[in-house]
């Protein structure tokens, strides 16, 4: 059940509001939460027969000498799940709080359910996290680890029979963010469930949210739309706490391994929309880019050397140029769709595409000169 301390909270929380002193008795009679401290460890008799006998106890004038370490008042058995687990007692003249009895002891209850009804939210969202990051070490399960697996899905509540996507949420400078407010480490615990809360807030039921570590968060999520979800959540995630994060959405899960490549796709994603300042990314939108964040540092500075002596000569004139050439491909050299992309008149399209020509020597018409060019710029991380 819960702790003195949970107990003593609830005792705070009903004296603010009927203004008399309120014991809560375990059903041994010691009284482990009190408006008066002093009262804390001590037995109460009257209370502990309460318990036993399974009723109300009213401790007035002719009574009070019966019974040890008691004040008059009104002391009614606690229950849960019909089990008598305590005494509740209000201090105070029995015709003046008597009328309160019911009343509070519904509303205690209530508090110790919906504690309980927290304690097992808190315990199953860790459960069901401690399990999907089983989900994420390997893909290569062998059929014992299926089995295993299945049965612990199960124990958890996991249904692995609806196709889950993996979505890797990324809070954008968050060490320099704690350092610049002198967070203590409760606060930033507090800033990561706070954003774990909201998230399951604007979640569907059957979707999975946790925190994986530090600066970094998980969410499983059924259906579709998923992109339109992430950029809600991306923007009312800024204007409630001021935080960038970046969402990067993985590949459909439909069965166990597909979760590990799922979120390693999902955390190459999440690399390269903090190197072109992209907030939401899909895997559909970026299947090149991860291709080439697979590719080795030195293949990188090999290719860049022959092939990327453009880019290395780029300045803030010439950015804009690249930045267009750049827009043009990926709208598959379309001067209407890349101008509206890019907020400008087809005329100025036209016209950056003939400086680009006129100034590097270099005929974007052809295919290979274009794949070239365009490998170039996304593994130079400089044009967004």
């Amino acid at each position: 059940m819960l702790t003195q301390e949970e107990y003593q909270k609830i005792v705070d929380r009903l004296m603010s509001i009927l203004g008399k002193n309120i014991n809560i008795i375990d059903t041994n009679g010691i009284i482990i939460a009190s408006g008066d401290s002093s009262r804390i460890g001590n037995l109460h008799e009257a209370a502990k027969i309460a318990a036993k006998r399974m009723q109300e106890i009213i401790i007035d004038d002719n009574n009070i000498y019966k019974f040890k370490g008691v004040k008059k008042g009104v002391n009614i058995p606690l229950c849960h799940n019909d089990e008598v687990i305590g005494v509740v007692g209000i201090t105070g003249e029995p015709q003046e709080v008597a009328g309160y009895g019911k009343i509070i002891k519904e509303l205690v209850e209530l508090m110790i359910q919906e504690y309980e009804r927290k304690k097992y939210e808190l315990f199953h969202s860790r459960a069901v996290a401690g399990f999907a990051k089983e989900l994420f070490k390997k893909s290569d399960f062998d059929q014992d680890e299926i089995n295993l697996i299945e049965n612990r899905a199960k124990l958890v509540g996991f249904d692995l029979t609806k196709p889950k996507t993996v979505v890797v949420a990324d809070i954008i400078g968050f060490s320099n963010y704690i350092k610049e407010n002198n967070l203590s480490e409760l606060s930033v615990q507090e800033i990561k469930q706070n954003i774990v809360d909201f998230i399951k807030s604007n979640s569907d039921t059957n979707d999975i949210v946790f925190n994986l570590n530090e600066d970094r968060f998980i969410i499983l999520k059924e259906g579709k739309e998923i992109k339109d979800y992430c950029l809600k959540l991306e923007k009312i995630i800024f204007n409630k706490f001021g935080l960038n994060i970046i969402f990067a959405i993985g590949h459909i899960c439909y069965k166990i391994s597909d979760y590990f490549s799922s979120y390693m796709v999902a955390n190459k994603l999440i690399s390269i929309g903090k190197k072109i300042n992209k907030k939401v990314l899909c895997e559909e939108d970026y299947k090149l880019q991860i291709i080439l964040e697979n590719i080795p540092k030195e293949d990188k500075e090999y290719f860049l050397k022959r092939y990327g002596y453009i880019i290395e000569k780029i300045d803030k004139n010439t950015i804009e140029l690249l930045k267009t050439i750049k827009t043009y491909f990926e709208c598959n050299m379309n001067l209407k769709e890349t101008s509206k992309k890019l907020f400008v008149h087809k005329n100025t399209v036209i016209y950056r595409l003939n400086k680009f020509k006129e100034i590097y020597n270099i005929d974007i018409t052809k295919p290979f000169e274009c794949m070239k060019l365009y490998i170039a710029i996304l593994l130079s991380d400089k044009i967004p």
